[in-house]
């Protein structure tokens, strides 16, 4: 399967996520909302966190173009998307074609795929393939799940490791698929890519990071006093770090108390984001940044029915869009996901998998920003808005 490269163009940052949450025919406003949603649903629970809204706003948004009824309804609903919306999926593909008009410079990726995967003889509504295959560039792959759901699974697997340059080399796990898969949707996203302003690895030195319990724990901390996008409110310390060559941005977001990730997490809204990000200034910052790696997996199917997409995992489900008749279901909604963060930049990946079933089966003054202590952070095109990364560090590993 076709993977597409979306190349950085070397434009300068703006910081237009406000006007792009507003942006007519735009889909961005709905996958930040998506975005902010699901990060709240995902950070109840403990420990690091990273996870690709794009990812899984893309593969459920495969999903929506064989939905019908209410169980499009939810799902659009769940998405934050109009619905029926036409130029939907048009939308979308426009949004990744921008990206993929970027030129690859200073060594920077970002790779998206999709991936559709049939039982091997199983009937597809010509509408909903053209459209997956025309606007998502998912061809239809045939496999033989009731023969040998393993190797189908490998196969996944497999596609999913390419894709994703190995960080993602198990997005199902063995035995996970069964002779009842009828359908799984894909969606892989890697990025890769240096910051404009690197650190120099000798000013490396180990440091405590202070722990939301009041322990510490000693770890890397990469340091340098360079020009930064900055603002600050009594709650929040915002860094912004360019990547060279890039329109991409990472985005620290600080609390200014050592334990107030939590308060941070429940408040944060896109609007509220937005005008965060709309008030950076370039600033001479004196920076501290833990060097950290990072990995999550999900099973996605409880959070989203939390969020309103109900009846897609039940008897009632509608998807006669793929097949023509009121007979599938979805069965799960898995996501992994990965980031390192060092001194040269910054390498993430991700992938969602969707599985469906028949219903049989269910020069500024001195500013200091010292990350030592819990943070969330972003990885986000700053030309649109759309946030393609999200995540935060509670305990950082070596």
């Amino acid at each position: 399967m076709p993977m597409t490269r979306c190349r950085a163009l070397a434009v300068p940052l703006l910081l237009l996520l406000m006007g792009a949450l507003h942006a007519t025919g735009s889909p961005v406003a709905g996958m930040n909302r998506f975005a902010a949603a699901t990060y709240r649903e995902l950070a109840t629970g403990p420990g690091n966190l990273i996870l690709s809204p794009f990812s899984i706003a893309t593969a459920l948004s495969m999903l929506l173009d064989g939905a019908r009824g209410r169980t499009a309804t939810e799902l659009a609903a769940a998405l934050d998307q109009l619905y029926p919306d036409p130029a939907y999926h048009g939308a979308l593909a426009s949004l990744v074609e921008e990206l993929t008009q970027a030129a690859n410079t200073g060594g920077n990726e970002l790779l998206i795929a999709n991936g559709l995967w049939v039982q091997r003889g199983f009937p597809i509504q010509s509408e909903f393939r053209q459209t997956i295959e025309t606007l998502y560039h998912a061809p239809l792959t045939p496999l033989d799940f009731i023969a040998d759901p393993g190797q189908a699974c490998a196969k996944i697997n497999s596609w999913t490791a390419e894709h994703t340059r190995g960080k993602i080399p198990e997005l199902f796990a063995p035995g996970s698929l069964d002779a009842h898969m009828r359908l799984i949707l894909t969606s892989a996203i890697y990025f890769h890519a240096k910051w404009q302003s690197p650190f120099r690895p000798g000013d490396t030195h180990p440091a405590p990071f202070r722990l939301d319990a009041g322990a510490t724990v000693e770890t890397g901390f990469m340091r340098q006093s360079a020009i930064f996008g900055y603002t600050e409110t009594p709650e929040v310390q915002v860094l912004e770090m360019k990547y060279a060559g890039s329109p991409l941005a990472f985005d620290v977001l600080l609390p200014t108390a050592n334990d107030g990730l939590s308060e941070l997490e429940k408040s944060l809204q896109p609007e509220k984001l937005s005008a965060w990000l709309g008030a950076l200034q370039n600033r001479t910052v004196e920076l501290a940044m833990p060097k950290f790696r990072a990995e999550s997996g999900f099973s996605l199917r409880d959070a989203l029915a939390r969020m309103g997409m109900q009846e897609a995992f039940g008897a009632s489900a509608d998807f006669s869009g793929i097949d023509g008749r009121r007979d599938l279901f979805v069965s799960e909604v898995v996501h992994k996901a990965f980031v390192d963060v060092s001194e040269e930049g910054t390498e993430a990946a991700a992938a969602t998998g969707v599985t469906v079933k028949p219903l049989a089966m269910r020069a500024s003054p001195r500013t200091v920003f010292r990350a030592d202590h819990p943070f969330a952070f972003l990885i986000r095109d700053a030309r649109s808005g759309v946030v393609l990364f999200e995540g935060r560090l509670l305990k950082p590993k070596p």
